[in-house]
């Protein structure tokens, strides 16, 4: 430990606990050695700008996946999160973990189902890997048009997004070789990146 160190008082409550109470309250095999009790950020009310746009996770059930895809959210400034219907828990440890930190700085909304975004004039884009699932014939995601209040939706790991999803059009990642679809994180991450460049070029001019 640093010298400078010795001296340092922590502008929070702290508390020092012996190896075997610290063991019985962390949730990990081989904890770090240190834990934090934080506040639930209120993410407020679905009140949005003409140039928000978010990431929309319709019962995304993998934590990990759910951590990933904040925090990837929040490095393509996305405005904010939103969790449809039976999502796993945003504040689990293993989601927490996952998202390293950035579901502290993007806010992150729970709704009930899609409509509740229309209601308030978000421009939903589904995301399909083909067209198997009675989608036709859905728009590369580098072709559409991705201006205004826009909510890009992204599916479960096992099932995707239903093909009747309330969402306004469909959307794809062209993909070449053999797989027939990326993990829901990845491509998550593949379209909010294209996102943050296409809106960048756009403010440019």
């Amino acid at each position: 430990m640093r010298e400078d160190y010795d001296d340092y008082e922590a502008p929070i409550n702290t508390h020092e606990l012996d190896a075997k109470t610290f063991n019985s309250v962390a949730d990990t095999e081989s904890p770090r050695g240190i834990l934090a009790v934080c506040a639930i950020p209120d993410a407020g009310s679905l009140s949005f700008k003409d140039s928000d746009w978010l990431l929309v996770l319709h019962e995304v059930s993998d934590p990990g996946n759910l951590g990933t895809l904040v925090r990837s959210a929040e490095a393509a400034g996305a405005t904010g999160v939103v969790l449809v219907g039976n999502t796993v828990d945003p504040w689990s440890p293993k989601t927490v973990r996952a998202s390293a930190g950035a579901i502290f700085h993007v806010p992150v909304w729970q709704v009930e189902s899609l409509d509740t975004l229309r209601a308030v004039g978000v421009r939903l884009l589904g995301t399909t890997s083909h067209d198997s699932l009675g989608v036709s014939h859905p728009e590369s995601i580098y072709e559409t048009d991705l201006s205004g209040l826009v909510g890009i939706v992204l599916g479960n790991e096992a099932h995707g997004l239903p093909a009747d999803a309330s969402v306004d059009s469909w959307i794809t990642i062209e993909h070449e070789g053999r797989s027939e679809s990326l993990n829901v994180a990845m491509a998550g991450t593949v379209v909010a990146m294209h996102v943050a460049r296409h809106r960048k070029e756009q403010s440019q001019g």
